[in-house]
């Protein structure tokens, strides 16, 4: 049987409450868990990624954790005005890992690469908190348990002004339609990565899983070589195998695809059918 791969997605500015429908960091803590009683083998993203798209026939069945947006609760702690202190996603990685030294944890944050389109999110969307800053990108390549991936350069941001869209049509991303603008939000961020983190990417995640017919079918084909990346990932429930479209890899999404660790088991249930 073919290799296949479940990729899974959450978001650390998600602190509304203090459960796991309104808490990202309080999933991926029972999430862990539940991955780990699975039968399925937690691994980084690029092993699932050459694995699952290769046509070797292991019967492997491989899992993988990604989280979005890149604030920086991915890293440090935060004592959250309404809602307590919240551990980090590295620090609820670091004690599993304590826990469970056998698994190879790795989680690849997908970041935003402007520096202004984040410091508008900060101030317009989370109270002017500091919560976008680009230092912790190095250490965290560094560390080796978290690795910085590319969520584009400005995520085409309603609460940005201006975005790369040339029209200032914003909040999806299939605007992204030509060379020049796939320039702007991709190639642009590459760069800017790799600058601060010390490491190219080798993934992008699309913004809100959107992607225009262009981008994926006719500009990552073709410059991927070029910009160092090897896959792209939309928000679609799915596995990963050797016949999916590389550059839109389906990835689960916390608060989307499933609310508790009871529907995520049921979510492994299914798709080891």
């Amino acid at each position: 049987m073919p290799n296949r791969g479940l990729v899974l997605a959450y978001h650390s500015a998600n602190v509304t409450g203090t459960d796991y429908a309104s808490n990202d960091h309080m999933a991926l803590t029972a999430d862990l868990r539940t991955i780990a009683a699975s039968g399925w083998r937690l691994c980084p993203l690029s092993e699932l990624v050459e694995h699952c798209l290769s046509v070797n026939a292991d019967n492997e069945r491989l899992v993988a954790i990604t989280c979005d947006d890149g604030i920086s609760l991915d890293y440090h702690d935060f004592d959250h005005p309404a809602h307590g202190m919240q551990p980090s996603f590295r620090r609820i990685l670091n004690e599993f890992a304590d826990e469970r030294p056998d698994l190879d944890l790795q989680l690849s944050c997908f970041v935003i690469a402007s520096p202004d389109a984040r410091e508008q999110l900060d101030r317009k969307d989370f109270l002017s908190l500091g919560l976008w800053p680009d230092q912790w990108w190095a250490s965290a390549n560094s560390i080796g348990m978290l690795q910085i991936e590319n969520h584009s350069w400005d995520h085409n941001h309603p609460s940005v002004d201006p975005t790369a869209q040339r029209h200032q049509r914003k909040g999806r991303f299939e605007p992204i339609d030509d060379f020049e603008q796939c320039e702007a939000e991709l190639a642009q961020a590459q760069d800017y990565i790799a600058a601060v983190s010390g490491r190219r990417p080798r993934y992008f995640a699309y913004p809100w899983g959107q992607s225009s017919e262009y981008l994926r079918t006719e500009y990552l084909p073709r410059e991927a070589s070029r910009l160092g990346l090897e896959a792209a990932f939309g928000c679609d429930l799915g596995l990963v195998t050797a016949d999916s479209d590389r550059w839109m890899l389906p990835r689960a999404v916390c608060g989307e695809h499933w609310r508790s660790a009871a529907q995520l088991q049921r979510m492994f249930e299914q798709m080891n059918r």
